[in-house]
C-alpha cells in the first residue's frame, strides 16, 4: 500500500469532518493518518482504482501537492483529494461563470462573449459543465483557444448531463476536469451543492449571468462571500424568472456587472491596462450598422428586421450576412438573430 492509496482512504472514511482529515494530512503524522484509516476496507478497489486512472490519464492531486490549485487551497473546506484530467493553469488567475440550466438566448450570448474576452488576456474560466450558462462560458473560453476548467458534481469519468459529452471530450483535451469524487460516483442532486464550493473556492470572483430564485448558482455566490471573494451579477428583467436571483444578489450588495471591464476592475486590476471593452470594435459600414442597431441582446426574429428596417427582404439578408461573416451577430433556429 503507498502514500496515495492511504490518503484516498482517509477521503472517503465516514465520522470524521473534511476539517479533521485536512488536520491530520497536514501534519504529515503518519501515526495519525494510519489510525484514522485503519478501519477502512476499500484499499484493494482504491489500488484496482488507480490502475484505471493511470490508464485514463487522469492525475490524482492531493491538498498536499504543489499543482493543487492555489485558491482552492486556501478555502478551509477544500478536498483533500481531487482528480484531474488535462492540465490546470497555475497561478490564481481565475473567475467563476455561473447562471441558469434554462438560460435564455441573450444569456447564453453574455456569458460566452464574457468568458471568450476574459480567456483573450489569459483568465481562467471555471464552471460546471451544466447546461445553459455553464456550458456557454465553457465554450466562450474554448473558442478563444483559451483555458478552462470544468468541475463536476459525479465522479470525474461521467459526463452529465450527457448532453453536453462533446463539449465535456473538448475540455479535456484542450482543459481541464476535475472532481472530488471517485471513478463511477453518480451525479446526486447533494454533490452540487458540494461541487459549488470548489467552483467558488478556485477563483478570484464568481459571475453570476442568469439565475432564478431557486438556483444553486446562489449557492455559489454565497460560498464565494463566506471564501472572501468577488461577487458580481449581469442584472435582468424584473419580469422574468430566470433574472431574479441574480437581481437579488445586486440588491443584497453584490457588485453589478454593467461591462467586461467592471470583471477585471474588480478581480485583475493588474491586466486593467489591456483596455478590454465589452463594445464590439468591428468596422461596419451605414447599412451595416442599420442593421445592426435593430438587432437585439436578446434575439430578434427576421421578419421584425425587415419590418421595421423598411427594406427589401433580400436587401437586409445580404447585410445580415455581412454581419454574420464579421462575428457580430449570430443565427439562432427559427429565423432569429442576436448580437454577439
Amino acid at each position: 500500500m503507498n502514500d496515495l492509496c492511504e490518503i484516498i482512504a482517509l477521503s472517503r472514511i465516514k465520522g470524521l469532518s473534511l476539517f479533521k482529515k485536512r488536520e491530520i494530512l497536514e501534519s504529515k503524522d503518519s501515526v495519525a493518518l494510519k489510525d484514522a484509516i485503519k478501519d477502512f476496507k476499500g484499499f484493494k478497489e482504491i489500488e484496482k482504482e488507480l490502475k484505471r486512472l493511470d490508464d485514463m490519464n487522469i492525475e490524482v492531486l492531493t491538498i498536499n501537492d504543489k499543482e493543487y490549485p492555489v485558491l482552492l487551497k486556501n478555502i478551509p473546506d477544500a478536498p483533500i483529494v481531487i482528480y484531474k484530467k488535462g492540465r490546470v493553469p497555475e497561478g490564481t488567475k481565475y473567475i467563476s461563470i455561473v447562471g441558469s440550466r434554462k438560460a435564455t438566448y441573450a444569456g447564453i450570448n453574455i456569458s460566452e462573449k464574457i468568458a471568450q474576452t476574459l480567456s483573450s488576456i489569459g483568465i481562467t474560466i471555471v464552471s460546471g459543465l451544466a447546461r445553459g450558462i455553464d456550458a456557454a462560458a465553457h465554450r466562450g473560453a474554448l473558442n478563444e483557444y483559451g483555458k478552462t476548467v470544468a468541475v463536476l458534481g459525479s465522479g470525474i469519468d461521467i459526463c452529465y448531463p450527457s448532453e453536453n459529452y462533446y463539449l465535456y471530450e473538448r475540455i479535456g483535451r484542450e482543459g481541464a476536469i476535475i472532481s472530488e469524487y471517485g471513478l463511477g460516483e453518480r451525479p446526486y442532486p447533494f454533490r452540487f451543492p458540494e461541487r459549488n464550493r470548489i467552483i467558488a473556492g478556485m477563483s478570484r470572483g464568481i459571475v453570476v449571468v442568469e439565475a432564478s430564485a431557486k438556483s444553486g448558482s446562489l449557492i455559489t455566490a454565497r460560498l464565494g462571500l463566506e471564501y472572501g471573494r468577488e461577487v458580481m451579477a449581469i442584472p435582468g428583467s424584473i419580469f422574468n424568472e430566470e433574472h431574479r436571483g441574480a437581481n437579488r444578489l445586486i440588491k443584497n450588495g453584490a457588485r453589478l456587472i454593467e461591462g467586461i471591464e467592471d470583471i477585471i476592475t474588480n478581480c485583475f486590476p493588474d491586466l486593467y491596462h489591456l483596455n478590454v471593452s465589452s463594445e464590439n470594435k468591428v468596422d461596419m459600414d451605414e447599412e451595416e450598422s442599420y442593421i445592426y442597431n435593430l438587432i437585439g441582446n436578446d434575439k430578434t426574429h427576421i421578419d421584425e428586421i425587415i419590418e421595421k428596417s423598411k427594406r427589401h427582404a433580400k436587401e437586409v439578408m445580404a447585410i445580415i450576412t455581412r454581419l454574420e461573416i464579421k462575428e457580430i451577430i449570430r443565427q439562432f433556429p427559427g429565423g432569429y438573430y442576436i448580437r454577439r
